[in-house]
């Protein structure tokens, strides 16, 4: 069989791309944000493409598309505009756009949990173009991340039996990693001696002490021998480093362990102008190549 070529929509910094290009498939990963090419460039992880994906349509013989479009429509800290009220809501649609108009082999669509229903109702319109769907809610950690972050998969198929995926995942089930397994070596490491290696000063932790015995959405201190919780952009909740309170400052988590927790090799880096915010927002919206490495093992036996 030919090399697969695959379309990563709403790409990101690569993360649900990551396994099929270890792989060896041929990735176009697609995304508005102007700074992903150079994330790319900077990675050595091929040329991403710069489109407003909610007014083109990418066309090519693709085998596969993934994508994550954005999540806010349904994120549980956006109490404000919801669902069809937010900016983001058609870029799901959008998704579906392009699998109708390229017809691939198989799509797999990661989103929030609480997208689940507006995904399977779009999903189930391809029906008539001959695609079937199964949607399940997946846990990172399962996988080998060093993140319980949950989110919806849905996975379609053209010519099979789309449950086969799913199956196929359960095979690919690792041990978790902890936080100690991805950021415990950073403890004898500097501040600023190694790129990502840093973070904000936030003199105001203690005023919102509190907050980290609620369970409130990413303000957590994290544990070093589980995997870690969700978080959100470390600049909005302060997702504290296990060393907790003991620290003197207490500090939240870097950009680098940020991104180890979700599951990103030691050697990725973003470029050195970007600040802080932004930084910390491309990882949380990014995908676990923990996961993506287990879903990219399943489908090439499918393809």
């Amino acid at each position: 069989m030919a090399t697969p070529d695959v379309l990563d929509l709403f790409c990101g910094i690569g993360g649900l791309s990551s396994g099929f290009r270890k792989l060896g498939y041929n990735v176009t990963p697609v995304d508005l944000n102007p700074a992903v090419p150079e994330v790319f460039k900077w990675n050595r992880t091929g040329e991403a493409v710069t489109a407003d994906l909610s007014r083109t349509v990418v066309n090519g013989g693709y085998d596969l598309i993934v994508g994550g479009p954005p999540c806010k429509p349904w994120s549980s800290i956006n109490v404000v505009r919801r669902d069809v009220l937010h900016d983001d809501f058609d870029l799901l649609g959008r998704f579906f756009l392009h699998v109708k108009k390229n017809r691939p082999k198989m799509y797999l669509l990661e989103n929030v949990p609480p997208a689940r229903k507006t995904a399977e109702r779009l999903a189930a319109v391809l029906k008539s173009s001959g695609y079937k769907f199964e949607s399940q809610i997946v846990r990172y950690s399962d996988y080998g991340a060093p993140t319980s972050r949950q989110r919806m998969i849905l996975f379609g198929t053209r010519n099979g039996d789309p449950t086969k995926f799913f199956e196929g995942l359960r095979g690919q089930v690792r041990t978790a990693s902890t936080v100690r397994d991805a950021i415990g070596y950073l403890s004898a490491v500097a501040e600023g001696s190694i790129p990502d290696h840093e973070f904000p000063k936030l003199k105001t932790m203690r005023k919102y002490r509190k907050y980290y015995t609620t369970g409130k959405y990413g303000w957590h201190i994290l544990n070093w021998d589980e995997p870690a919780p969700s978080f959100g952009n470390v600049v909005k909740t302060y997702t504290m480093h296990p060393s907790g309170w003991s620290r003197k400052p207490p500090r939240v988590i870097s950009v680098k362990e940020a991104l180890l927790l979700m599951g990103f090799g030691r050697k990725f880096r973003f470029p050195p102008e970007m600040g802080l915010t932004p930084r910390y927002q491309m990882v949380v919206d990014a995908v676990s190549p923990a996961f993506s490495m287990a879903a990219a093992n399943v489908i090439d036996g499918l393809l």
